[in-house]
């Protein structure tokens, strides 16, 4: 995926956040009928956190985008594979010497749905290969090779540590294989969105986007009337949008894309998304956009359909209840769903 982008990477940030118009500002309209436009934004996870609310009032929507910022902050640290004292460090500590670890229930509940979704994705999407993605050099803000040895790969293969090797006793958590390494940069971002989404809900709000890197999860309307416009990457050209789809109600809009985390060594790319089936970088599609109710199912999903290939992606997507698919394979072509050719727009 997609989790996080460096700092140095943000000016090739989505255009999704140009075409809905997220930037720092609050603005109030004029006339006391119209909604109250509230818009901020924050640097979470390494990245750029966006947020346009529509509201009866701005003290409102401020105190619930402070709401946001302060569940991210926490799940910043929590949640990433390499911060030394969050739970998914201490996770993998205890799986490593083979011991039990208790954990929350939120925990629990994130782990099981994970679990069910990289089953149904036959795999492809796997949160316990986080030794291999460390083996890559993708646990660390410097991308720059070089790539681990055919050894090195064989011997991870041999254990091949899976997400499906963890089990529940109540509260504790344990492995059948002390190589697990978790790793959830394949479903965080969805995860924060549905988070930051539940947060702008208990505070009254129904209208409202939240961008996380170019992934996004809309609620009601835009101007409480309007859909929301959004772009999809041309991966080419990332600053420059060749489809644009309209969203409203309740949906999520995530792209996984072979362009957006790599480093290149002797002249070849290597992109951060690996195939756990072969231990190496998938191929043959450069991108993958999915809209999805759940943006922690869509996250998935458009890594898991990127690693299935232009051969399999149909099929991917269908076991994991995905109908609303664009892909772009390495010649460009595009290809989608019929859902998706309803909503999308071609550039």
């Amino acid at each position: 995926m997609k989790f996080p982008t460096p700092l140095n990477k943000l000016k090739n940030l989505s255009v999704l956040s140009i075409l809905v118009g997220l930037a720092l500002a609050v603005t109030q309209s004029a006339c006391t009928s119209q909604p109250v436009e509230t818009k901020a934004q924050m640097l979470v996870f390494g990245t750029l956190v966006q947020i346009t609310t529509y509201t009866d009032t701005q003290a409102q929507a401020e105190k619930a985008i402070h709401a946001v910022e302060t569940r991210f902050q926490q799940f910043h640290h929590e949640w990433h594979a390499w911060e030394k004292g969050g739970i998914v460090s201490k996770m993998n500590q205890a799986i490593q010497q083979q011991q039990p670890i208790q954990v929350a229930d939120s925990v629990k509940s994130f782990i099981l749905k994970s679990q069910q979704l990289a089953k149904q994705s036959d795999y492809l999407f796997d949160p316990g290969i986080g030794a291999l993605i460390a083996l890559w050099g993708f646990h660390s803000q410097h991308w720059q090779g070089p790539p681990p040895s055919g050894e090195q790969i064989s011997h991870w293969l041999k254990s091949r540590p899976s997400i499906a090797d963890l089990y529940f006793k109540n509260n504790l958590l344990y492995s059948r294989n002390a190589d697990v390494s978790l790793d959830f940069g394949g479903n965080a971002k969805g995860l924060a969105l549905d988070i930051a989404i539940d947060e702008l809900r208990s505070a009254g709000i129904e209208n409202a986007v939240v961008n996380i890197g170019g992934d996004m999860r809309v609620i009601g309307h835009k101007n409480r009337r309007d859909a929301w416009a959004i772009g999809i990457q041309d991966p080419t050209d990332p600053q420059r949008a060749l489809a644009e789809v309209d969203l409203s109600g309740d949906l999520s809009i995530v792209t996984s894309g072979t362009y957006q985390r790599y480093f290149e060594w002797q002249g070849h790319r290597f992109s951060h998304i690996l195939n756990p089936n072969s231990g190496y970088p998938a191929s043959g599609l450069v991108s993958v956009t999915v809209i999805h109710a759940d943006a922690t199912t869509a996250d998935a999903a458009a890594t898991a359909l990127l690693i299935a290939g232009p051969q399999h992606w149909r099929e991917t997507a269908e076991k994991m209840g995905i109908h609303e698919v664009l892909v772009i394979d390495e010649n460009g072509q595009i290809q989608q769903t019929k859902a998706m050719e309803k909503r999308t727009k071609l550039l």
